[in-house]
């Protein structure tokens, strides 16, 4: 298990196409982007948060991002900035939240959140950020399992997980929500 607490110093994960490094505050413009696009919205995970994270108004956004800062600060979870390396570009965000909340078997569990911008919801895409998530999250995050959403049209996303080794998480763990898939 890797001696790494990413609440103390938080790593940065690359791909050949991209970066993944802690959010920061002047990323805001960049993620507003994101998250004020309604296509983009569409597969954004709001369960359990009191929010869908669709924004028109940026200063609401920002108080979000503030919201998010702060989680991190009291250890609840990470949001990484999703960069295009070539473009030099915001493309989105990943969070990851280590959880006991739904987990049926005592352990530690990633919740996995993946919001990008519409032109990034390609398979290539997904499959890329989804192994360089995957490749480190287990040791990083000390989880023994992740868990993420992906609604009922959100095929290139459920084709992914299924490739990727995730299967149908209701009969796996507690979480009261359709539409989760989990990877041990």
């Amino acid at each position: 298990m890797s001696e790494t607490n990413v609440f103390e110093e938080c790593p940065v994960y690359q791909s050949e196409h991209f970066r993944l490094r802690k959010m920061e505050m002047e990323d805001a413009e960049g993620l507003f982007s994101c998250y004020s696009n309604p296509v983009a919205a569409k597969y954004f995970n709001g369960d359990c948060c009191g929010d869908d994270f669709y924004y028109s108004d940026f200063g609401q956004f920002v108080k979000c991002m503030e919201f998010w800062e702060s989680r991190y600060q009291e250890k609840d979870f990470v949001r990484f900035t999703v960069m295009d390396i070539e473009l030099e570009k915001i493309i989105g965000m990943a969070e990851i939240c280590p959880s006991y909340k739904y987990s049926a078997d005592g352990n530690c569990m990633g919740i996995l959140r993946l919001d990008l911008l519409p032109e990034y919801e390609a398979g290539k895409d997904i499959q890329e950020l989804m192994e360089t998530l995957l490749k480190h999250i287990y040791e990083d995050f000390h989880v023994h399992s992740v868990i993420m959403k992906a609604q009922e049209d959100a095929l290139i996303r459920r084709n992914v997980l299924k490739s990727l080794h995730f299967v149908p998480a209701q009969e796996e763990c507690s979480i009261p929500f359709k539409d989760y898939f989990i990877r041990y």
